[in-house]
């Protein structure tokens, strides 16, 4: 990897980590607050919000500072299948926020809020669902290619 992709791959989740933790600790909460002025009838789910938030940003980040471990470990020219236990790690991860994800659009149906109003909630699970096959079928593949060449 080159030097300077390896510096902006670095650097794009490093500020990423941050944007994440600024909209965890400032964001989110101001966000809520203000949804609950508007709509004061969703006010006991304030505090579910808040969590469910904080926890499904904490997903993100550990894929960010998974990736920083990649970046790191493919730039010194070592990724190989001895690595691969990061992207299971990474599928981890976003297993974690597919079943956050799940279980939020469950416990908001059950309540009674719409399928409608959580677009966002469902495209985010659906574009995460999209990464973990991706990541699965390379991990896939790879560990094919890998028993056939020691076969």
């Amino acid at each position: 990897m080159h030097r300077g992709m390896s510096f902006a791959l670095t650097a794009a989740l490093a500020v990423g980590l941050l944007v994440c933790l600024f909209v965890q600790v400032w964001v989110l909460p101001s966000a809520v607050v203000g949804v609950i002025a508007v709509f004061p009838e969703v006010d006991r789910l304030a505090v579910p919000a808040v969590v469910w938030g904080v926890v499904a940003i904490a997903c993100w980040q550990a894929v960010a500072v998974i990736g920083l471990r990649v970046v790191a470990v493919v730039r010194i020219g070592r990724f190989d299948s001895s690595s691969y236990g990061l992207l299971r790690a990474i599928v981890g991860c976003l297993l974690a926020f597919i079943v956050l994800v799940a279980s939020a659009f469950i416990a908001l149906t059950m309540m009674g809020y719409s399928p409608p109003a959580m677009l966002g909630l469902i495209a985010a699970g659906l574009l995460t669902l999209v990464i973990v096959v991706a990541l699965l079928m390379f991990l896939g593949a790879n560990s094919v290619v890998r028993q056939s060449s020691q076969g």
